[in-house]
């Protein structure tokens, strides 16, 4: 067990008084765990759990403890990360790992880079407007393809997407699957960085709108370094008609 800093005491001593510290300014904040834990505490219990850029399992370690009857998807096409995925899901159980990129239809592999650095876990998909070079070739597939055909109407899943800018092609490829899908955690970003022609929050609430799925909360919000502008978050989308938009009272 990795032993706890001064500063991690203090938190958590903190959390248990019911007080959240965190770095100025103070409308940024990182909540994902007691995110989750407020979807759980209003009755949701997702049979299947959907991982997509599972890294090396950092969302998976947090959401796993609260939703342990769930079984899970982890998703992550960097060849670096799928050894901690392995022990990760073999320490669970009911896990399972998919070594793949997840993209739009019609697309069998994408481009990443990640600095030129075979041990940098930060690849992201290289957009067609961004010169970067291509660090690794990754096999890819729809979420469709991959999943479609284990998760069923009621089991109430959870698709969380992590894919640096590439959600909304991931989604367009989901366009089964999220019928079976009640909740969608998705990192957004809030302006396009270096006009990259990337999605922004707009573009992925628009389409998961037209889907019926409505905006329930953020689990995190991240200004960037220079100035604090609003860049990166991860908003939280529930399915319209979900007992979690239920307008009652959480006992």
């Amino acid at each position: 067990m990795v032993p706890m800093s001064v500063k991690d005491v203090a938190r958590q001593i903190a959390k248990r008084a019911g007080f959240v510290v965190h770095r100025w300014p103070g409308n940024r904040f990182q909540a994902m765990d007691d995110a989750l834990r407020l979807l759980y505490r209003g009755g949701y219990r997702p049979g299947v759990v959907i991982d997509c850029g599972a890294n090396c399992a950092q969302w998976f370690g947090v959401a796993s403890p609260i939703f342990p009857d769930s079984e899970f998807h982890v998703i992550e096409a960097q060849d670096h990360c799928w050894p901690a995925l392995d022990r990760a899901a073999a320490a669970r159980g009911r896990t399972h790992v998919h070594r793949t990129a997840v993209t739009a239809p019609g697309v069998r592999a994408v481009r990443m880079h990640r600095a030129g650095d075979p041990g940098n876990l930060g690849a992201f998909v290289i957009a067609e407007s961004e010169p970067f070079p291509v660090d690794l070739l990754a096999a890819a597939t729809t979420l469709d393809e991959l999943l479609a055909g284990r998760v069923e109407p009621g089991d109430r899943a959870l698709l969380k997407l992590d894919i640096e800018g590439h959600e909304l092609e991931a989604l367009r490829g989901a366009a089964t699957l999220l019928d079976r899908v009640e909740v969608v955690v998705s990192e957004v970003r809030f302006f396009d960085v270096y006009a990259s022609g990337r999605p922004v929050f707009g573009d992925v609430m628009a389409h998961l709108d037209a889907r019926g799925f409505a905006l329930f909360d953020f689990a995190s919000l991240t200004g960037r370094r220079r100035d604090q502008r609003l860049f990166l978050g991860d908003a939280m989308f529930i399915r319209r008609g979900s007992p979690l938009g239920e307008d009652v009272r959480w006992d």
